[in-house]
């Protein structure tokens, strides 16, 4: 029984360390958004959350064909296109996710907390296609580092339910 234990103990651990350091497998998103040509519109055009939610949003159809009144040219197809614009929803992939006991709200950063969205998502703006993972790697070492940089509170209470 004891020559087992070793072998199980390093096991564990690997796959405790694949979890929490290796970075997630990258995600294809369903339309290959180009952030640069849009880069002239502000965030809250499309994230429409994101100055007075929670969550910032994922733009859906109905945001696309406010601006486009036919396919964009290049990275879309008219079959995807048609699907859009009959309001079909667009299946984004998540790429961050929180833990349920984090309360996180993009209000309280950029209102009060006054952060620009590049601040976390970097700069998504010039980007030719959409991200395939989160550019940031949101862990408490992540969001404590950036508390206190910027003087914000770091009472457990205010972030943790």
């Amino acid at each position: 029984m004891r020559r087992y234990v070793f072998p199980v103990i390093v096991a564990v651990l690997v796959a405790v360390g694949w979890v929490l350091v290796l970075p997630p497998a990258p995600m294809a998103q369903p339309i290959a958004f180009n952030h640069a040509k849009h880069a002239s519109a502000a965030c809250v055009l499309c994230h429409q959350g994101a100055t007075t939610g929670v969550r910032a949003g994922i733009p859906q159809a109905d945001t696309c064909t406010r601006c486009h009144a036919t396919a964009p040219g290049g990275k879309i197809s008219e079959a995807a296109w048609t699907g859009i614009a009959s309001g079909r929803r667009i299946a984004w992939q998540r790429l961050t996710r929180l833990p349920d006991h984090v309360a996180f709200s993009h209000r309280r950063h950029t209102g009060p907390g006054q952060l620009a969205c590049a601040s976390c998502h970097g700069d998504v703006a010039q980007r030719t296609a959409p991200p395939d993972r989160a550019p940031v790697r949101l862990v408490m070492t992540t969001c404590l580092s950036c508390h206190t940089r910027e003087g914000a509170s770091e009472d457990c209470a205010g972030c943790h339910r």
